[in-house]
């Protein structure tokens, strides 16, 4: 842009130093047009109305429609092709995936794992199969409304009051006056709600169910693992049934942090965004659960969050997890859980924030074997043959244990 004319007390001084015979000064041209911009041009309403069109264009492919089920990996075919669900009374059915040793004949040790919030037993395959040809039966249990189970039925809603203008509409007002008079109460009262029936994710809720299908699939006693947030449905399972547990592990677990972000999910559009595009996906589970997932797994667990009812599934799970669950009490809670033996198997390389973790947890059973692994906070996923083998050896030598004190 061309420079601002001088002033002209300016011009003059340097006028009077001129010859006389100067032609005057040729004036300048003036400065050319700038150019027209589109933001000088255009209103601002006609972009706001551009991005609300863009918005209204984007949203469809990521509404609730297009989160529809998709088709099972050939990964999630094979492990559907390891279990079914089982069908139990009341519901809701379990899928359970089993894995039993070969030669025939009953193994002598039973191991039921519970998976953690989202990882469901598709993530824990390969230890199941470790652990038939160390010759244990490993089974795995989704539990209700996770992996591949089925979807959970809703709570039973509160049950419905009375409207006190109904009531007076149906009686009169004058009804008031004679219920007072002959019962000295006050009628039409507000009556306080009643709460809604329990969530069928919630522990205890959780609990009975993995009672149910332990009593269905015949397998009892079990050696129990627990992974993630299992923790504290396990820990209901094994106080209100001691006898069918000889033992328990605990895989990274947690009663109120779990490994998956749930939360991302229960953002309307953000979750439908990161369920549909599987780079997204792939990477909140590589930077929240197992760093080194491959691409294939990952998306075998995106097809079976993506299942009918399971997204909302795992969000209820996360909503129901009891935050006030405290390890050290349930360990003194009675004499059978206290004489089980126990061993805490929790990632040495995950973060210092987990380590502390798990010193926590430690704290909390000091009579428990306590061993670091190399994986992750899913380590069933990138170290299932050192996960299989701590379990094998500890399985082994708490039933050896069990037999000398019985002799």
């Amino acid at each position: 842009m061309p420079a601002a004319d001088p002033p002209a007390a300016a011009d003059a001084a340097s006028d009077e130093g001129a010859p006389a015979h100067a032609p005057p000064p040729r004036p300048r041209p003036p400065p050319p047009p700038r150019p027209l911009s589109l933001a000088s041009a255009l209103p601002f309403w006609f972009y706001f109305a551009a991005a609300v069109s863009l918005v209204a264009l984007l949203l469809p492919r990521i509404s609730p429609s297009s989160s529809s089920p998709a088709p099972p990996t050939p990964l999630l075919r094979a492990h559907l092709a390891s279990g079914s669900v089982l069908k139990l009374d009341p519901a809701p059915g379990l899928f359970a995936a089993t894995s039993r040793p070969g030669g025939g004949g009953s193994p002598a040790r039973r191991v039921l794992i519970l998976p953690g919030l989202a990882a469901g037993s598709f993530s824990f395959r390969r230890v199941l199969s470790s652990l038939s040809s160390r010759g244990v039966l490993a089974a795995a249990l989704d539990l209700p409304g996770q992996g591949l189970s089925p979807p959970a039925p809703p709570a039973a809603p509160a049950p419905a009051r009375a409207s006190v203008l109904r009531e007076i509409m149906d009686r009169g007002v004058f009804h008031a006056f004679e219920h007072l008079v002959q019962t000295g109460e006050v009628p039409y009262q507000e009556e306080p709600a009643a709460p809604p029936g329990p969530s069928p994710h919630a522990p205890a809720e959780a609990a009975a169910a993995v009672a149910r299908a332990v009593e269905a699939l015949g397998v009892a006693p079990v050696h129990l693992v627990l992974h993630d947030s299992a923790l504290a449905a396990g820990a209901a399972f094994a106080l209100a049934n001691p006898g069918a547990v000889q033992s328990v592990t605990l895989l990274d677990a947690t009663a109120s942090l779990p490994a998956f972000p749930a939360a991302v999910f229960d953002v309307p559009v953000l979750g439908r965004l990161v369920l549909r595009v599987p780079a997204l996906f792939r990477g909140l589970l590589r930077l929240c659960c197992a760093r080194g997932l491959g691409a294939e797994e990952a998306e075998a667990h995106r097809a079976a969050m993506r299942g009918d009812g399971r997204t909302h599934g795992v969000i209820e799970a996360w909503k129901a997890m009891n935050h006030s669950f405290q390890l050290g009490e349930w360990k003194g809670s009675s004499d059978e859980v206290r004489r089980l033996p126990m061993m805490v198997l929790w990632s040495g390389s995950w973060s210092d924030m987990w380590i502390d973790e798990g010193k926590k947890v430690a704290a909390a059973l000091p009579d428990a074997k306590f061993v670091y692994h190399s994986g992750s906070r899913w380590p069933q996923e990138d170290a299932s043959e050192e996960i299989s083998g701590l379990i094998a050896e500890f399985v082994t030598s708490s039933e050896e244990a069990s037999d000398g004190r019985i002799e």
